[in-house]
């Protein structure tokens, strides 16, 4: 093994507070109901890598989980593939509603979303957000319908913003009055900007397919 090639978020376990939102959020990529409390931290000092592009903010309640994610100014252009989304502009996203951490196989409670800013419509401008399978699982997580996960796009001249909302009954396993812990990855791709990933990248080792490799969400039962 090439230990030098291994990211040194492999030695560390992170997790982060996520806040309670009674109220259902309105999923229109209008961020200014988020504030500083809801940011999940970024991670690449860690590894001494270069700076985010990237703010991704979390909440839960019982309806499900809410993103809200702002890319910084630098894009030139979009590049939106549905199929080889991990090629252009697309938030990857690995969920275990158990955060089972002896496990090295994903399974029934593991799930994968991809959010794109563009790829629907006739124009292809609009969002999209849909489960894909998860490599090397000992078992899928039953498909969230995709049209129940809601997604805002706002496009600006070199910066994009989206909301995001994936309901309760698309997330298997989801009891948050029962287990208030959840697995967690994110790996945001730029077509202009590179990569930023959570608490482990695409081609690190071990592989983002492993669970035990993701960070851990904390569902805190009270607001802020």
């Amino acid at each position: 093994m090439n230990l030098p090639s291994l990211s040194q978020r492999a030695f560390f376990g992170f997790s982060f507070d996520c806040h309670y939102r009674e109220e259902a959020l309105p999923v229109n990529a209008d961020l200014r109901e988020w504030g500083p409390e809801y940011l999940i931290p970024e991670l690449s000092g860690v590894d001494g890598g270069p700076a985010a592009f990237g703010e991704l903010y979390m909440a839960w309640n019982d309806d499900g989980l809410y993103f809200a994610l702002e890319v910084a100014a630098g894009k030139t252009g979009y590049k939106v593939d549905p199929k080889k989304y991990w090629q252009g502009d697309c938030l990857e996203m690995w969920i275990d509603t158990r955060d089972v951490k002896d496990a090295h196989r994903a399974n029934r409670f593991c799930h994968h979303f991809i959010f794109l800013p563009g790829g629907q419509g006739r124009d292809g401008k609009s969002p999209t957000g849909r489960q894909t399978s998860i490599d090397k699982a000992r078992e899928q997580a039953p498909p969230c319908p995709e049209e129940l996960i809601k997604v805002g796009l706002k496009r600006l001249k070199r910066s994009y913003r989206m909301e995001m909302h994936l309901p309760a009954q698309g997330l298997n396993g989801f009891a948050p009055r029962e287990f208030q812990r959840l697995g967690f990855n994110y790996i945001l791709h730029d077509s202009d900007l590179g990569a930023q990933a959570w608490s482990i990248s695409r081609g690190a080792i071990p592989a983002v397919h492993d669970p035990s490799t993701w960070g851990s969400i904390e569902l805190l039962s009270i607001n802020p």
